[in-house]
């Protein structure tokens, strides 16, 4: 008897989102009994047996999967609707978080490089030049809220920003996906290729271009973007003005917003429709 879709958002609850990789795992593997460990690493995130042992117990209740060992673990569904039931759950996560995370927002700002007339009309406080938080600090917030995917949308970025960026990235949770979009990488080859290559490999960092061409009836022949994007899961996102440059870190007046909740998951919305379209490099 297949398994009511009731039944498994309420089994599920309230990790519904958790869940939903799960049967993305198992779906993926295809029939058979998998050890806990096999599936959490066939997940896109790596996740610890540990964080799934509950989750697959709820799913386990409401039928889709059962325990056969120690370790061991297995469905009796099809791939079609193991991947329909995970979008199902999906959509529960999206629903909690909606009802669940009050939105926020809080203006992240990079000051004129000092001494500056602003500097002068806003006062500061320590750690907050102007009374606001500094744009740096913004951007390694988002790589601690990150646990599942990091992602830094940056158009233009120099030396000094590949350097930026690289503290980003590392101070995000070891388990968790990164990723990089730019704007013609071509203009950043021997960034990529020459001087960040071992690290990027080592983080395992994947580089999107979306720097699209276009046939001569559009107007522009390339589609691509000016947005300033950084994005942890779905739940905290960054969109400003700041590059990934010198000037974005200290030399001109910069300002973004810092979301969350709804907000978040309508900039979440956003990248994962600019991760359809880019180029994978």
């Amino acid at each position: 008897m297949m398994p009511g879709d009731a039944d498994v958002v309420r089994c599920a609850s309230p990790w519904p989102g958790i869940a939903a990789q799960l049967l993305e795992s198992l779906a993926a593997l295809g029939p058979g009994d998998w050890t806990l460990e096999r599936i959490c690493t066939e997940t896109a995130i790596h996740m610890a047996p540990g964080d799934a042992l509950q989750v697959l117990g709820g799913l386990a209740i409401a039928g889709v999967c059962s325990r056969t060992g120690a370790e061991m673990w297995k469905t009796d569904l099809n791939r079609a609707e193991l991947g329909r039931l995970a979008t199902l759950l999906r959509g529960a996560e999206h629903y909690r978080r909606l009802r669940l995370d009050a939105p926020g927002l809080e203006l992240a700002v990079t000051m004129p490089m000092t001494p500056s007339c602003l500097e002068q009309e806003l006062p500061g406080s320590p750690g907050r030049p102007g009374g606001y938080l500094p744009t740096t600090h913004a951007f390694l917030r988002l790589a601690a809220a990150a646990h599942e995917r990091l992602v830094v949308m940056m158009p233009f970025i120099d030396p000094r920003g590949f350097e930026w960026l690289r503290c980003v990235f590392d101070a995000a949770d070891s388990g968790a996906e990164r990723i990089l979009v730019l704007r013609n990488v071509e203009q950043y080859a021997v960034d990529l290729s020459v001087h960040h290559a071992g690290w990027l490999r080592g983080m395992r960092i994947g580089v999107w271009d979306y720097c699209l061409p276009h046939d001569s009836s559009r107007a522009l022949p390339l589609e691509t973007f000016h947005a300033k994007i950084v994005l942890a899961d779905e739940r905290l996102a960054y969109v400003g003005s700041a590059n990934m440059l010198g000037s974005g870190d200290g030399t001109s007046l910069e300002a973004g917003v810092l979301v969350d909740g709804r907000a978040a998951l309508q900039v979440a919305r956003l990248v994962e429709g600019v991760l359809r379209v880019a180029r994978r490099i």
